[in-house]
């Protein structure tokens, strides 16, 4: 009786806090309409990589709460450059100074700091606005700072990615909410760089203040809007594929009903029940293990090593994993993640 009344109260908290929530979120739509993504950059530097002609061009979103690029991002863009990349830097981060600036130059076309308004879409949407003949590259791909990586060189990955089977390409998808491609890693094709739903979608991303916003339009939305433009959208590691993985290497033990599922069998446990169940999980974070050393996955989530909301029992390991099937400097994961 005690756990039937926790879990009602457990329940209603929830539901008190979600309907808070959704009205917040309501309220700012209707009170203050979320302005225009483009005319916020602050101050832009020009780099040594030619974007004239670029047959491949690539968007990186970057913030930080200080006037710092982590060495992190600083490799992962250097590894978009030697993939044949011309990058567009574009910070959400409006105090960057010329001294920071200066060591990512050589690896971009272009830098610019803006205002903190709008999110990683907004910072997208800017920075496409940019791009000259956008319709004329081969490809577009919009990447961000939420991963560490690229674990591999990326160069396998991307001539995966074929314009034969698919006009967008995401190294994930999602069935949470609604099916989506992830939004970290987007490859666009030149059929879908010509639409009119390419396009009107970015052409329309406003500077939502509000996560939930962000999520729901642009992040689902960016691939709904594309498929009813009848274009073709994948993912090089499907959900599907992956939990498959899972569910093999896996297969897990008879356990008791209250299994700890900080224990790997009672972890191992709870992962098949919600599958066979057919509830979507964030394969990026629980999966991390074998995305990285099964399928050959070639980023990590900063928030998974950072904060590990989930409490995935196995995540602190990841240095460990990282060096046994990469040469990645595990160093650039560990001086991020110091205390400062």
């Amino acid at each position: 009786m005690r756990d039937l009344f926790r879990r009602i109260v457990r329940q209603v908290a929830y539901r008190s806090r979600l309907l808070i929530t959704r009205t917040a979120d309501y309220a700012e739509l209707l009170l203050f309409p979320p302005p225009p993504a483009v005319g916020r950059i602050e101050k832009s530097w020009t780099g040594q990589v030619s974007l004239d002609g670029a047959a491949r061009v690539a968007v990186f979103m970057h913030f930080a709460r200080t006037d710092t690029i982590a060495p992190y991002v600083r490799y992962h863009v250097r590894k978009l450059r030697e993939a044949g990349f011309a990058v567009v830097f574009a910070s959400n981060t409006p105090c960057l100074s010329d001294q920071t600036v200066a060591p990512l130059l050589p690896d971009v076309a272009l830098a610019f700091s803006r205002q903190n308004i709008g999110w990683d879409f907004a910072a997208y949407r800017e920075a496409i606005s940019l791009v000259p003949a956008l319709e004329k590259r081969d490809m577009l791909l919009i990447t961000n700072d939420s991963v560490f990586g690229p674990l591999y060189d990326l160069d396998p990955l991307i001539a995966r990615a074929s314009p034969a089977e698919a006009d967008i390409w995401g190294s994930t998808d999602s069935w949470e909410r609604h099916y989506h491609l992830q939004s970290f890693f987007l490859l666009f094709h030149q059929r879908a760089l010509r639409s009119e739903a390419f396009r009107r979608f970015w052409d329309g991303v406003r500077c939502f203040r509000r996560k939930h916003w962000i999520i729901e339009k642009y992040e689902i939305g960016l691939t709904r809007t594309l498929q009813d433009g009848g274009l073709r959208c994948k993912a090089l590691f499907p959900y599907n594929t992956v939990t498959e993985t899972f569910m093999r290497s896996h297969t897990p033990r008879t356990a008791p009903p209250k299994a700890d599922r900080t224990s790997p069998a009672g972890y191992a446990q709870m992962l098949a029940n919600r599958i066979k169940a057919s509830i979507p999980i964030n394969q990026t974070h629980f999966f991390w293990y074998e995305l990285t050393v099964g399928l050959g996955f070639p980023f990590i989530k900063r928030e998974l090593l950072q904060k590990n909301p989930a409490n995935i029992p196995n995540v602190g390991d990841w240095e460990y994993v990282v060096s046994r099937v990469s040469n990645y400097d595990t160093g650039l994961i560990r001086e991020h993640l110091s205390p400062r």
